[in-house]
């Protein structure tokens, strides 16, 4: 979320009051004020109203405006204009594609889409959260007098020597990115040379890229549910005094010569439940092996404790390069 203030540069005006029956300031929108192309989103346009404008409102318009959009100049999600001084409330949805739920007179522009309705939030994934910003503008005219086809911006440009007053609402949105990194890399052998490493715990150790496996106890795995112990010393990495300590590492998928997955189980509960993994496929004369680290389903009390991802993709990098170089050696 960036810190541009959209009303900035704008000539200094009263403020007055608006409200959403299903908008909190600051708070993230609800699904419904959502695009449809997320899940749960309706395209549906807030439910609005407001009070205090100043004395010689002739109209109103009602903008929504995300300034973190990552185009240059933000997002425009939807322009209304000449809305009658004696309305004060929009009902929700009434910016569908007809414009169903607005008063006689008033009006919708295209938005940043080119379409003339409400669009809903949609950041892209990983974005971080966006700001939307709901203004209300109370106007000393009747009409605004832009064409049908003005974009928002130029419904801003001229309003701004026509506003009385500024009723603003301020709600978020975030669309989670990806919980879940890979990285590929051509081993020249057969896959059953491969998963032979990734199934012995010995092989565990010897491909670390992080420096804090020590040493593993345990036979081969043979199938998913297997376990087996791994020695740890934090003190390679710095970062928390944790010292030596043993961890479980269980097989959560085992397909010979394919995949195998796995979780960590520690000392300290519940457990976090992130996933490493290898995924092996036949390529030319050897293995594509893809390693894949997964943090979607890390319990709730991990995610307060540690920021996700703990691996890097250049971690993921390096340990397939230390595999490569023990899987030569081995055969």
């Amino acid at each position: 979320m960036s810190s541009n203030d959209p009303f900035a540069r704008l000539p200094e005006t009263a403020t007055f009051t608006v409200a959403g029956a299903t908008i909190t300031e600051g708070a993230a929108l609800p699904p419904e004020q959502l695009s449809s192309a997320l899940p749960g989103g309706k395209d549906l346009s807030p439910q609005l109203s407001w009070s205090g404008a100043p004395e010689g409102t002739k109209s109103y318009a009602v903008t929504v405006y995300d300034p973190d959009a990552p185009t240059g100049s933000g997002f425009w999600h939807w322009a209304v204009a000449d809305i009658p001084a004696a309305c004060t409330e929009l009902p929700e949805g009434a910016g569908d594609n007809t414009g169903s739920g607005l008063p006689e007179g008033a009006w919708q522009l295209p938005n940043d889409a080119r379409l003339a309705q409400f669009v809903g939030a949609a950041p892209p994934a990983g974005h971080g959260p966006h700001r939307y910003f709901i203004v209300v503008h109370a106007l000393d005219v009747e009409s605004i007098g832009v064409p049908a086809d003005a974009t928002p911006a130029v419904l801003g440009f001229t309003m701004a020597s026509h506003i009385l007053g500024r009723a603003v609402l301020m709600a978020t949105a975030e669309t989670p990115g990806p919980e879940r990194i890979e990285v590929s890399r051509f081993v020249p052998a057969p896959a059953g040379a491969v998963f032979a490493v990734l199934s012995d715990p010995k092989g565990h150790v010897a491909i670390d890229a992080s420096g804090m496996l020590m040493d593993a106890e345990g036979a081969p795995v043979t199938q998913a549910g297997d376990r087996f112990v791994v020695h740890m010393d934090r003190e390679a990495l710095g970062d928390v005094p944790l010292g030596t300590y043993d961890v479980e590492v269980v097989i959560t998928k085992f397909v010979p010569g394919e995949e195998i997955a796995w979780t960590v189980e520690g000392r300290v509960a519940p457990h976090a439940r992130h996933v490493f993994g290898y995924r092996l496929a036949p390529d030319r004369d050897g293995t594509l092996v893809t390693s894949y680290y997964d943090w979607s389903e890390v319990d709730e009390e991990w995610r307060k404790r540690v920021a996700f991802p703990v691996i890097s993709v250049s971690a993921l990098k390096a340990t397939l390069g230390i595999l490569d170089r023990t899987v030569r050696r081995t055969r």
